[in-house]
Order: C-alpha cells, then structure tokens, then sequence
C-alpha cells in the first residue's frame, strides 16, 4: 500500500479523493490526474450501479441503473449523488441489466439499457431495449423497441456499451479470454448499426479487438463501462473504457465512435473494488461510478 500512495503522490493527485487509499495504483503507473470524490450515491435502492450516462434533455442530470434481478427501474440523480428521481421501464425486464447508453433514434433521443451481463458466458440470447429518454421526473416509460442480441462468435461476457452520433451501438468484452495457444487475447469490440433496430433480432459481428487484455487471477483490466467524448473542439473524439483499476482512453471516429488508437492508460486512485460505470463530463474530465450501498462518484482527468 505504501508504494501505491507515494505514486499517486509524485503523479500529484488527491488519493482516493482525501479518503485514505488507491489500492489500484501500482508504482510507476500513470494515475488519473485532479482525481477527487465528488459525492455518493444517495438513493438507497441504487446499490448495485452498474451504468451511468449523462443525460441530453437534461444538462447534470445523470442515469443509472442497477443489475442482475433488480426492478426495471432508472435512477436519476446530480453531480453529487443526490437522488433526483425514479422512472419505471414498462415492457422491460432486468435479468441483467449490465450496460446504459445514449443513442440518437426516431424518437429524437433515446436510452438503450442493454440486458447483456452474462459473467459465464452462457447466455446465447440477449436483450437491448430502447426508450426515448425520459425526464427525471417522469414516474414511467414505455419500451419503444426491443432487439434480441446475439454475438456473431457465441456467448461473451460484456458489460461496456456506448452509442455513436450515426446510430452505431458498441459493445466491449469484459473478462480474460484464451487464444487457442494458451496466450491471453484481448478485449472484442462488436457494432450493431442503427438498421439493425428495423427488425427484431441481430447478430453483431466482431468488428476489432483493443489493447486492453484481461488477465485471470486479476481484475485490474477487467472492462465494465465505456462512455464516447462530446466533440472536440479540434472535431476529435475520444472514448473511455472502464476497467476495476484503470481508464483506457482511445480516439474515436467522429461520426460513428468506433475506437481506434490508444491514447492513454491511467490507474484509478480509489479505494473501492468495484468501478462499474463511467462517462464524460462536459468539460473534458471523467466521472466514474462505483457499485454497492451509498457508491462513490469520482471525477478525473486522463492523461
């Protein structure tokens, strides 16, 4: 523990925001920078968060939702943690409600909440369901479309799910994989295009893979969220995957989001085990959630 504080300490950054600890950070890693505790959840019942995207209709309002056999609910709140409210989704059900994105859709903006956890990899059959984006105090709505998922390549284990301007939904394996030598392969990237919501089931290919490899008897590396950047104003993008220890930023395509060369890995200084979401704030810095009773909000800068 001493070597992980004294290097949060020489990357110049408030370890665990003021809080006592980093357990993720490893000597010589580059760490988050102005990383801070911005709040905690408030609402009780948000206990096992396990996305987070920042609304459109409404600027500092957040969304999030819990997991696995949890009521088929999103949870509002501000940059603090306070609850702002609770919105029923009707038509939906949470069998295990692991990802939450933004996506552009006939209904102007929409959420998906992808039903895609799937920690063996059994489930050959997902589900994504899309709703036009609520107001934080709205008491119910509606399941606009639902789509049943498959992975063109059979059951995986994802939890990191994020929308490009064109329509475009990706989605990031999360936990080590093999190659058929024995070696340890990287995380998958799979694309469903905004066509495939014209019908009702699709299978999503696999599109690329990322520098990011999950190891087994760790889970620094283990991907839980992903989140794409406003646009730049250089007209770049950027996306953020979310690991227990870290944020792996990549640039992005500005009209798709699909990601591309890695630009920067940070250790996360916090103390929780659990970092299970994370999105971009307005002025360029990452907020990044974490899961469980009264879960820390945490903001930073990469690199």
């Amino acid at each position: 523990m001493a070597a992980m504080v004294v290097a949060a300490a020489v990357a110049g950054v408030a370890c665990d925001g003021g809080n006592g600890g980093a357990r993720w950070v490893r000597e010589g890693e580059t760490v988050m920078r102005e990383s801070a505790r911005s709040g905690r959840l408030t609402d009780k019942d948000l206990d096992e968060s396990s996305g987070m995207v920042a609304s459109v209709a409404e600027p500092g309002v957040f969304w999030s939702q819990n997991d696995s056999g949890n009521d088929e609910i999103l949870f509002a709140y501000d940059s603090a943690g306070r609850a702002l409210g609770r919105v029923l989704v009707r038509g939906a059900k949470n069998r295990d409600w692991e990802a939450l994105a933004t996506l552009p859709c006939p209904e102007g903006q929409c959420l998906v909440i992808g039903d895609v956890g799937d920690n063996m990899a059994r489930r050959r059959t997902l589900q994504l369901y899309r709703i036009a984006e609520p107001l934080h105090t709205a008491v119910s709505v509606p399941v606009r479309h639902m789509l049943e998922l498959r992975y063109a390549d059979g059951a995986r284990d994802v939890e990191a799910m994020y929308g490009g301007p064109d329509g475009t939904l990706w989605l990031v394996t999360k936990r080590h994989e093999r190659r058929r030598d024995g070696t340890p392969r990287p995380v998958r990237v799979y694309a469903v295009p905004r066509t495939a919501w014209d019908g009702t089931a699709y299978d999503a290919p696999v599109l690329d893979s990322l520098p990011v490899v999950p190891e087994k008897g760790t889970e620094h590396d283990w991907v839980t969220d992903a989140s794409l950047s406003a646009l730049m104003p250089d007209g770049r993008r950027r996306v953020v995957l979310l690991t227990y220890g870290a944020v792996y930023l990549f640039d992005a395509d500005p009209a798709t989001g699909r990601p591309g060369a890695l630009v920067a890995r940070c250790a996360l200084p916090i103390r929780e085990r659990t970092a299970e979401s994370v999105t971009w704030l307005d002025d360029g810095r990452i907020q990044v959630g974490t899961e469980g009773a009264m879960g820390a909000i945490y903001r930073g800068r990469c690199p």
